[in-house]
């Protein structure tokens, strides 16, 4: 028996108390001083781009955030969070009008011409309740009522194209406008991704045979020796250009591009990070040129190292094989390549590398590090506040689990090492292991490059070019930004990716079928004429409010804490198995299956399950009619979708807006933090994931979309969702959520075809419907719909796709000519997510997220031996003042010790200084 129309309106109003205690909770909480600094955080920023402050009245919060303007949110939040939130405008404007139609028309349609319910009903059947009397299940078959609902699916379908067509047009203004703006696209605007590049993992393992046999001729032996000692050293010595003003290989006034015998010798010193690479590369201006071999071409292009090219054929091999064979490194093969095609444009040629082992060496360097500054803050926490301080900290050290190191420093045995001296030491020797390891990865050259162009209108040329006929190499793509790149997933080839992408999808249908078990079992307790076959359900079902928990609240919450498990394991296969190389690919990535994964389980499960569940009986009774008897009870799974909708829009939603979880560990980290550095770390950003949030939206749109004709009433539950949306994602992207990375927008024409695809389900649906309810007519008239819905859909996908994901020759000439405009050495568009930072204006800055801003380098080549020589000597300074404490009063009462100190700890001031 489904849920009849009180118990329904009970969990109504559950769920609405629920909603207003929540916000009442919020309203309470924003008020006072410390949580400001939790709940409106942007505002606190000293920014141009930071929000104004809200009223501290109760609900002063709610009329200023509803005014914000699109304009303000671009500003205030990015040009992403603006686009997020036209999908809940959208949905709002598409529910008041099914609210208004389907409301005023349909539901008088079906309870005033609809008798099948109640002689159900009166029949003894538990399948209906009187909730049913307003659905399409009440009508009668062949019954003439039911072209109010044809009328209405046309209505609706048209309603959408129209509102769809607005939509995707002022979405590429908005994409247009983000990239013309000040604050518009970065370097990732003037720079493409290069996969593929031949023989690069051919020459990496013919210079490791060259250098175990010891033979081959003096050129091949020169050629693998200069690439040796500069593979990785052009990358970042561009980084340094910026600050130099050096003139790169591509920028002479002749367009040439040097070949490697111009080198200098390396530096005998060696030093690390982008400054020792660049030091190992620096131009040699007084080398003369070498005699040109008999067998080299006459005319080399662009004044590069000598080589035979060949000709035609074919592969891209040949030519890139002689390539380094004449001598020149990965990276200057690269640069030379386009060199020749887009002449004297290039402005620099970034090669990717294997740094797998200085990514380890890196990050257990950050998280050594990250322990000595929690220890360093607690003597200083402490010493500060002159609470007792029993001893030392002491380290459990086991020798062997550090290596060769480890063992001659510390044995084999366990044993207790002093925080303030191992911590130091391990740093230390972490230290010279990065130094080692970015030395390696110089030499283990990826087939990826990143190629930066000296406009825009080239970049865009060669991003969406065939580069070359052998489509095996050279692929070219946008790059993603420098802050958005996964460099533990670049550098693969493209059938390896292609590959990668089919084992996760199917990794993806396995995880899909796993998950229907649950949804199987939560359709299982609207059943309740089956649970009160047991003695301890019927006594509960006895209580009507219970029983109406249980049949109407129960399941939806059991759904939603199913599915809130999903979008971590969708991430981790985006990141993990189909190697997606940049955030904003896994976050897509996360929008596509994570609204897959809710159309199979949530909808079609729910909706088939649901269906057998409510008729199981008749199932077995009569096998053949199942399809008639699917037409009557599946619009009775309404009821399962209608308390879904509302535990998403009166708990779920506010929930989101109180984080009431992240709320304690704010107050606990905030309570305890005494240095600059603690209270740094508290001010941590709040990142907005926008893969589960745009699939969570999409779905309820399908769900309302789909059941608005069967069930009239979902109608305005969908309108309660949209509307709450509005007001809570306004709220969190303005003055909570800081974005991390910005996509300018690219992300509308998936929503698009999300709401394509609730479209299709529900003109198939409604035939489907009317043919089992055997109304010929309305089936017939309808069925030109999905044929329309998909000519929209190609149209649509013909004219605004390519402007969404691509910059235009229009575009592209137009940012060109504002940066001459300022200058001949204007620097790329700065980078789009220019969004007020609480945390970065505290000074916390997130080891995992250290990038270069403005160049496409690994995280491990930025570190710097100052940052080692920083907390190394505030170690040194900290040990013998802790020491002094323990001698004078480290053990005795707090109290005494407020007494006979006066002066703070000298670090206190070295902190603050910093």
């Amino acid at each position: 028996m489904a849920a009849n129309a009180s118990s329904f309106g009970i969990s109504i109003g559950l769920d609405a108390l629920i909603c207003v205690i929540i916000l009442l909770f919020f309203g309470f909480f924003r008020r006072t001083a410390w949580t400001e600094k939790f709940y409106e955080p942007k505002s606190l920023v000293k920014s141009q781009n930071a929000p104004r402050k809200l009223p501290r009245s109760f609900a002063g919060w709610i009329m200023p955030t509803y005014s914000f303007t699109e304009a303000e949110l671009v500003r205030f939040a990015g040009t992403d969070a603006a686009m997020y939130l036209r999908v809940q405008h959208f949905g709002w404007q598409l529910f008041l009008f099914c609210t208004l139609w389907c409301c005023i028309i349909l539901i008088p349609v079906h309870v005033a011409t609809g008798t099948y319910v109640n002689q159900q009903i009166a029949a003894g059947s538990d399948t209906f309740s009187s909730l049913d009397k307003t659905s399409i299940s009440n009508l009668q078959s062949k019954s003439k009522a039911m072209y109010a609902d044809w009328i209405s699916v046309w209505a609706i379908s048209l309603f959408l194209y129209w509102q769809l067509w607005r939509y995707n047009t002022h979405a590429v203004e908005m994409r247009i406008d983000y990239l013309n703006s000040m604050t518009g696209a970065g370097t990732e605007a003037q720079t493409v991704m290069v996969n593929d590049i031949p023989e690069v993992n051919k020459g990496i393992m013919s210079k490791l045979a060259g250098a175990v046999s010891g033979v081959g001729d003096s050129k091949k032996s020169s050629r693998q020796n200069s690439r040796t000692g500069r593979s990785a050293g052009t990358e970042l010595e561009h980084f340094e250009d910026a600050k130099t003003g050096m003139i790169h290989p591509s920028d002479s006034s002749d367009g040439s591009y040097q070949g490697p015998d111009t080198l200098a010798e390396p530096l005998a010193a060696h030093t690390t990070g982008y400054a020792g690479l660049l030091a190992d590369h620096q131009p040699n201006q007084h080398q003369q040129e070498k005699p040109m071999a008999s067998n080299q071409d006459p005319t080399p292009s662009n004044g590069a190292a000598n080589y035979h090219t060949p000709r035609g054929g074919f592969s891209a091999n040949p030519k890139a094989r002689a390539m380094l064979d004449s001598g020149l490194t990965e990276e200057a093969m690269v640069n030379q390549e386009f060199e020749e095609l887009y002449p004297s444009k290039v402005q620099r040629t970034q090669m990717a590398y294997n740094s797998q082992g200085l990514n380890k060496v890196y990050n257990d360097f950050e998280k050594t590090k990250g322990k000595l500054e929690t220890v360093l803050d607690t003597y200083q926490m402490k010493m500060e506040l002159h609470k007792k301080l029993k001893k030392r900290t002491m380290v459990r050290v086991t020798g062997a689990q550090y290596g060769k190191w480890g063992r001659e420093k510390y044995g084999l045995k366990p044993q207790k090492v002093d925080a303030l001296e191992f911590y130091p030491d391990r740093l230390q020797e972490l230290w010279r292991n990065i130094q080692e390891e970015q030395g390696a990865a110089k030499s283990k050259a990826l087939p990826t490059a990143f190629v930066t162009f000296k406009d825009t209108f080239t970049t865009t040329v060669a991003a969406t070019s065939m580069m070359h006929h052998d489509l095996r190499h050279w692929s070219t793509r946008a790059a993603p930004s420098p802050r958005d790149v996964l460099w533990s997933n670049v550098g693969f080839s493209s059938a390896t990716y292609l590959g990668a992408a089919v084992l996760a999808w199917t990794l993806f249908a396995l995880l899909a079928i796993f998950y229907l078990i649950p949804v199987g079992a939560v359709q299982a307790l609207l059943q309740v004429d089956k649970l009160e076959k047991y003695k301890f359900f019927r006594v509960i079902m006895d209580v009507k409010i219970l029983s109406s928990l249980i049949t109407a609240v129960l399941p939806g919450i059991v759904l939603t804490i199913f599915l809130a498990l999903l979008p971590a394991l969708l991430s981790l296969l985006n990141k993990k198995v189909q190697k997606m190389v940049s955030e904003t690919d896994v976050e897509f990535g996360v929008v596509r299956k994570y609204f897959a994964f809710q159309v199979i389980t949530t909808f079609l499960g729910s909706l088939l399950v649901g269906s057998f569940l409510n008729q199981i009986t008749a199932f077995l009774d009569n096998p053949k009619g199942i399809v008639n008897t699917l037409g009557s009870s599946a619009p009775q799974t309404a009821t399962f979708f209608m308390t879904y909708i509302l535990i998403q829009a009166f708990i779920k939603s506010p929930l989101q807006l109180l984080r009431l979880p992240g709320l304690i560990i704010f107050w606990l980290k905030y309570r305890f933090a005494t240095t600059p550095r603690q209270k740094a770390a508290v001010w941590q950003d709040t990142r907005l994931k926008y893969g589960t949030n745009v699939a969570n939206d999409t779905i309820i749109m399908l769900i309302g979309l789909v059941y608005c004709v069967i069930q009239p009433i979902i109608a305005p539950l969908a309108l309660i969702y949209f509307g709450i949306g509005v007001l809570i994602w306004k709220y969190q992207v303005v003055y909570v959520y800081v974005p991390l990375v910005e996509s300018g927008g690219k992300l509308w024409m998936q929503i698009f075809q999300h709401i394509i695809t609730a479209m299709l389900f529900f003109q198939i649906i409604m035939i489907a419907l009317f043919g089992i309810k055997k109304a010929p007519g309305p089936a017939v008239l309808t069925a030109p719909l999905p044929f329309i819905t998909l000519a929209f859909l190609l149209y649509n996908l013909n004219l605004f796709n390519r402007p969404q994901v691509l910059i235009s020759n229009r575009t592209a000439a137009d940012i060109d000519k504002r940066q001459k405009q300022g200058g001949e050495q204007a620097e790329p568009m700065l980078q789009a997510s220019q969004v007020a930072s609480p945390a970065e204006e505290a000074g916390y800055v997130n080891p995992d997220a250290r990038q270069h801003p403005f160049r496409y380098i690994p995280p491990g080549f930025l570190i710097e031996s100052s940052e080692l020589e920083e907390v190394v000597a505030e170690a040194q300074r900290v040990s013998p003042q802790v020491d002094a404490y323990l001698a004078d009063n480290g053990h005795s009462n707090g109290k005494s010790n407020s007494k006979k100190q006066n002066k703070p700890i000298s670090r206190s001031n070295d902190l603050e200084a910093q």
